[in-house]
């Protein structure tokens, strides 16, 4: 990063000199993205719905390291030619190094959270291993043409074992006029940012309301953001925005029993039923909405495991299987929600 700064320095001193058109995009010098307490992802435009299906990804510091590696060698480069090459080439080059170091910048901060977690739930991962394993075996089935009924058999079981819902207490759907039916949820925060909220509401709102099909009841969540601030819950001196806290020392002091969005991980990531902790990283609003299905009790539809060794000089080699269902719990940039989901609310908390 010290490299790009450098050279930002040099191409916006010769663009003011030689080619002013070129300084709007040279305002903004190269720097790390902040972490910590009271900072909300950046937003990021949606892709588009899609059928999902299932496929391995994975995560390697040992490849992320190589391709750092070309990355600063580049950025070295580019300090050295900033003051001779042609202009529009070299600030073209910057935008490209800087998108590629704030994607590092993500993929350390998955990191970060993912191999301490690794190693701290490691009977949780070592159940998560076997699924992976599983899900390679039926995989392979699938490519090599095996019997589609004992395929689909056993990727329903699968899909059972890896995402049960889990009702949330205290939620309850309301018939309102007309026949909607409507389930209203407290959600209580300590992030102070109003156009981020907004946001918030507005995905999980719209994202649930849209009937997948002609035939898919009438349904709603009426999302209540309920504000308490940091100097409710530190009456002692609230942390500095930006500050490391300790996540479960710090949802500790919200109410018991709340649903909380809050700030403060390495990595947005959800507890079912319980709390969304949010990351730096960007993230779009149809994650957004994915994060809250976890507090209404659904899981991940998508596998997280690992390969190698999480105690070696890399760590682990995190693997993700993604699209084990085809809804928004499957994939959270491409699933939606579905008829089955409404009506998995729908019979989760009617009223009895």
């Amino acid at each position: 990063m010290e490299d790009l700064a450098s050279a930002h320095a040099v191409l916006l001193s010769r663009a003011r000199l030689v080619q002013p058109a070129l300084v709007p995009q040279l305002t903004q010098p190269p720097a790390s993205r902040p972490h910590g307490y009271g900072i909300v992802p950046e937003l990021r435009e949606d892709g588009p719905e899609a059928p999902v299906t299932a496929r391995e990804r994975t995560y390697s510091l040992e490849r992320l390291a190589g391709e750092l590696e070309n990355d600063l060698h580049d950025a070295a480069t580019l300090v050295v030619a900033a003051a001779g090459s042609p202009l529009e080439a070299q600030v073209a080059e910057l935008e490209r190094l800087r998108e590629r170091l704030r994607n590092v910048e993500e993929h350390l901060d998955y990191h970060a959270y993912w191999q301490r977690a690794v190693v701290e739930q490691s009977d949780f991962f070592a159940a998560r291993n076997r699924l992976v394993a599983e899900v390679r075996e039926l995989n392979a089935e699938r490519r090599g043409g095996g019997p589609p009924e004992r395929i689909a058999e056993r990727s329903r079981a699968l899909l059972e074992r890896l995402a049960p819902f889990t009702p949330t207490p205290g939620l309850r759907i309301e018939t309102r006029e007309g026949g909607q039916q409507v389930l209203p949820v407290v959600l209580l925060t300590d992030i102070e940012n109003d156009a981020f909220l907004a946001v918030f509401q507005h995905a999980v709102e719209t994202t649930f309301e849209r009937a997948p099909s002609a035939s898919a009841p009438r349904f709603a969540i009426e999302l209540e953001i309920r504000r308490i601030s940091p100097s409710t819950l530190y009456p002692e001196g609230a942390p500095a925005r930006g500050a490391a806290i300790e996540m479960s020392a710090h949802l500790a002091r919200f109410p018991d029993g709340a649903l909380i969005l809050t700030t403060g991980e390495d990595s947005t990531h959800a507890w079912t039923g319980h709390y969304i902790a949010l990351g730096p990283d960007p993230v779009t609003r149809r994650t957004l909405a994915h994060e809250f299905a976890h507090l209404l009790g659904f899981r991940d539809a998508y596998l997280r495991g690992y390969d190698g060794d999480p105690h070696g000089p890399y760590g682990a080699i995190l693997v993700e299987w993604v699209g084990l269902a085809d809804d928004l719990m499957g994939d959270s940039e491409h699933g939606r929600v579905t008829e089955a989901m409404i009506r998995t609310l729908l019979e989760a908390y009617a009223q009895r």
